[in-house]
């Protein structure tokens, strides 16, 4: 399983951080620092994951309790600067957390680290295209930074991953292009439920947890969905 992950995973860094350099020619030196620090720190990030994989279910379990745990206590500070009318939100949150834990605990650690690096993926191909070519704003009332392109390389980019994955789970090759192009839908959910959440309270990052990340829930926000809701097919 680790050398499988491995085989995809150093690649892919490989390619993203030449073309981030690529993307970040012109630009002023500290927007080029921090996105090598989201890089660095991303990089730890997934094989992080990786590691918790390989040590078993437990670890998994574990390591979905705390980003769970993290989460809520990130959300919950954001939705203190809501209105209690407006932090209906809490709700469905609620509902994605404890379906992503029932997953967790469900789901073979094989099939988990699919799912997570397929959204990985989705996150990574995302940002890099649309940092390069994005030019028509997808939902600028939630984020302006993200683009139609960038969601068309994001989507290409799960799609990607989840072939080549495609023996962890040991899916044939079409339903891996279609699983891969399912979560990566999953993952744009809950990645715009994030940015829906700081929009209306006002802030930019859930919490300096993760330097360059946004804080826990931002990281994993589209894990957490890709668990809840493609992990059932699983």
């Amino acid at each position: 399983m680790i050398r499988a992950a491995l085989a995809f995973t150093l690649p892919w860094f490989a390619i993203g951080a030449v073309l981030m350099a690529l993307g970040a020619r012109g630009r002023a030196p500290e927007v080029v620092r921090a996105r090598g620090v989201k890089l660095v720190f991303f990089f730890l990030i997934v094989h992080g994951v990786v590691a918790a994989a390989a040590a078993g279910r437990t670890a998994l379990a574990g390591l979905a309790l705390a980003i769970a745990l993290v989460g809520g206590f990130e959300l919950a500070r954001a939705l203190r600067r809501l209105a209690p009318a407006e932090r209906w939100p809490v709700l469905p949150a609620l509902a994605l957390v404890v379906a992503f834990l029932a997953g967790s605990a469900r789901l073979a650690p094989a099939r988990t680290l699919y799912l997570f690096l397929t959204v990985a993926a989705f996150d990574g191909f995302s940002q890099v295209v649309g940092q390069l070519l994005g030019r028509t704003p997808l939902a600028p009332a939630l984020s302006p930074a993200k683009t139609v392109e960038g969601l068309a390389g994001g989507l290409a980019g799960s799609v990607l991953a989840a072939l080549a994955l495609r023996g962890l789970p040991g899916l044939p090759a079409g339903l891996a292009a279609g699983a891969g192009f399912g979560i990566g839908l999953a993952a744009l959910a809950g990645d715009l439920a994030g940015s829906w959440t700081k929009r209306r309270a006002g802030i930019k990052d859930f919490s300096g947890l993760l330097p360059g990340q946004g804080g826990v829930l931002d990281r994993f926000n589209s894990f957490i969905a890709a668990v809840a809701l493609a992990g059932p097919f699983f």
